[in-house]
């Protein structure tokens, strides 16, 4: 809906920001895990910034 596109964009890249730190402390938590475990708690950090990109871009075709 045109209408809360722009804030559901800020909100979700709000969201997405805000959980970029629990990723980290996940990834940092696992790093005795087995191999596929950590690469893939790893790969959750960097997918955050197009993520955040989109949010923003989203919201701001409204």
């Amino acid at each position: 809906m045109p209408r809360t596109r722009r804030i559901g964009g800020l909100a979700a890249a709000g969201l997405f920001v805000a959980v970029l730190p629990g990723n980290v402390k996940m990834a940092v938590d696992w790093r005795r895990r087995p191999t596929p475990y950590r690469q893939g708690a790893w790969a959750r950090v960097p997918l955050q910034i197009p993520l955040v990109w989109w949010a923003l871009r989203v919201g701001r075709t409204a």
